[in-house]
């Protein structure tokens, strides 16, 4: 029991939670920007437990998929199912006891919440075949992995702003897992896998810089429809700090410490979220 529970937290990458406070935030910041109070403490903690499980479904998805060909990358031979600590059976029955809780969860919501999130669960199987088809599966990451129309409909908000707020954060993470490309670049090449840092080359920093300032226009944009206070505005001006700090370690190919930043990026926006919230309640 013991080697099969060790071998689930690695499998859902529990004990590297950066990608699951990445989607948290996202939701977060979704729910403060969309809800009017109603059910705020519900709606939370489905983000939190529906934050875990999706990304930890994505990652066991996504390592059945690749078990044949971890195993001839240092990074990442020593995955569960790749070193054969945990075996594809073990890993669909855990793949099918997350889908469960999500679920679970989902029942709790409305049904337009459900529709929306199948569809997106869909998605997220199909992901991982992204990187053999798809010269950017960044892309497609952009598009699954971003809970803002999700959350926006667990509220009953689902709008235009919403889909803004859905644009947006495509390309924060684009940009973010582009970065994340950059420290695979070299594995990737092997392996024969596709990505936007590939498929970019040495235009890949100046990529993620655009993508940036992209997030950052449409950010400012969705706080001036929504009538936000210039505490939005500028603390925007604040975010760009962060950006800096990424742009500063991708040129010392500090690609996973630029990449994993954007954690802090994330609590920032929800801060500043709290703030509109708190004044506008």
């Amino acid at each position: 029991m013991s080697r099969i529970l060790k071998g689930f937290i690695k499998l859902a990458r529990l004990d590297r939670p950066i990608g699951i406070w990445l989607i948290f935030w996202q939701a977060l910041a979704t729910l403060l920007a969309t809800t009017q109070g109603q059910d705020f403490a519900k709606n939370l903690f489905i983000i939190i437990i529906g934050s875990i499980v999706v990304r930890s479904l994505g990652c066991v998805i996504n390592d059945i998929f690749d078990r044949n060909i971890d195993s001839k990358v240092a990074r990442t031979k020593d995955r569960p199912i790749a070193a054969g600590q945990i075996s594809v059976y073990e890993a669909l029955i855990f793949s099918l006891f997350l889908s469960l809780i999500a679920i679970l969860i989902l029942i709790n919501t409305n049904f337009q919440t459900i529709l929306i999130s199948l569809c997106f669960g869909l998605l997220i199987v199909i992901y991982p075949l992204m990187k053999r088809i798809f010269w950017g599966p960044q892309i497609f990451l952009g598009l699954v992995f971003n809970p803002a129309l999700i959350v926006s409909a667990m509220n009953s908000n689902l709008s235009k702003l919403s889909l803004l707020l859905y644009i947006a954060f495509f390309f924060w993470v684009v940009a973010y897992d582009t970065y994340y490309g950059l420290a695979d670049i070299n594995d990737d090449k092997k392996i024969g896998v596709n990505s936007t840092a590939i498929a970019w080359g040495h235009w890949s920093k100046l990529g993620v810089i655009i993508l940036q300032t992209i997030f950052l226009l449409l950010l400012v944009a969705y706080g001036t429809l929504m009538g936000f206070t210039n505490i939005w505005f500028v603390g925007l001006l604040g975010i760009i700090i962060f950006f800096l700090y990424q742009a500063l370690s991708a040129q010392k190919n500090l690609f996973i410490k630029a990449f994993k930043n954007n954690g802090l990026v994330g609590a920032f926006i929800c801060l500043l979220l709290f703030f509109e919230f708190i004044i506008n309640v």
